[in-house]
């Protein structure tokens, strides 16, 4: 069911992910909010949750936040970061 993975999208990349019934509105009540929610659940069980992939940016981010590295320092290393999914 794409709603139900819509839904999930959109609450990792959303700030306001859309209400269980707006979707079953704009599917014209082809499932149920129960449905979504059922399949959603679905979904989450068989990728045991794990929905997130570390990336070297976010690696980056929190690297630079615990070191406590300077502005500078960090946008020189974004670059790199940049430059490297280049090659």
């Amino acid at each position: 069911m794409a709603v139900a993975s819509v839904r999930i999208a959109s609450k990792y990349e959303d700030i306001l992910p859309p209400l269980v019934e707006h979707l079953a509105y704009l599917t014209e009540h082809a499932y149920t909010n129960e449905q979504i929610l059922d399949m959603e659940m679905e979904i989450l069980k068989t990728l045991e949750f794990d929905i997130c992939v570390p990336t070297s940016y976010r690696f980056l981010e929190r690297f630079a936040q615990i070191a406590g590295v300077s502005r500078k320092i960090y946008f020189y290393a974004r670059y790199l970061i940049e430059l490297a999914l280049l090659e």
